[in-house]
């Protein structure tokens, strides 16, 4: 029985929920879609996990249908059909109607781990001979990057792990930085 727009006049309340939390890129993609359909009629009750009151029905809801997701998270609390992540707005309007949204394809395995230096050419063969590998064990999944775009991903994001003033290899000067904080911490909670 698929579920159609809640008419005005009901006084059902909804079970189609919309949980989400600030920050989160994926739910500023997703609200103006919640947003067009309850234009249209449905009555998708928008839900931040700020709140402890939302955080629990989430944690009931998950419970209650054995999944877990973060946010965000679309779900019809009659049925447990969800939406987990983004999605795009058919998939949306489809879950508001009350069917059923198969979780998108997913990897077999862990890709290959990422190489430690980049400017080393055998690691970098090797990589994308197992990375080529993996992806090709995994055509299955679409949205899979081809090798070079993943490397280039990768190479961007070490360099801005590099540049990050956070980012000592040093495991001493991390040891430093730690006890200093802890030593911070102590004093503001008046430890001696």
């Amino acid at each position: 029985m698929a579920k159609t727009k809640k008419s005005k006049k009901s006084k059902k309340e909804s079970t189609l929920y919309y949980f989400y939390s600030q920050g989160c890129g994926f739910c500023k993609r997703i609200e103006p879609m919640v947003d067009k359909l309850n234009k249209d009629g449905y009555d998708i009750l928008k839900l931040d996990l700020k709140e402890k009151d939302n955080k629990g029905l989430k944690k009931e809801i998950e419970k209650k249908y054995e999944f877990n997701c973060g946010t965000p998270l679309l779900v019809d609390a009659d049925t447990g059909y969800n939406v987990c992540g983004y999605r795009e707005e058919d998939i949306v309007k489809k879950w508001a109607d009350g069917e059923k949204i198969e979780l998108p394809p997913s990897p077999n395995s862990p890709p290959p781990p990422p190489p430690k230096d980049y400017e080393n050419k055998k690691e970098i063969e090797i990589w994308k001979e197992a990375y080529t590998k993996w992806r090709e064990e995994n055509k299955h999944v679409p949205t899979i990057p081809d090798t070079d775009d993943m490397l280039g991903r990768l190479k961007k994001r070490k360099e801005m792990q590099q540049n990050s003033p956070a980012y000592n290899p040093n495991p001493e000067a991390r040891l430093t930085r730690l006890e200093q904080k802890m030593d911070k911490l102590m004093k503001h909670l008046g430890v001696k």
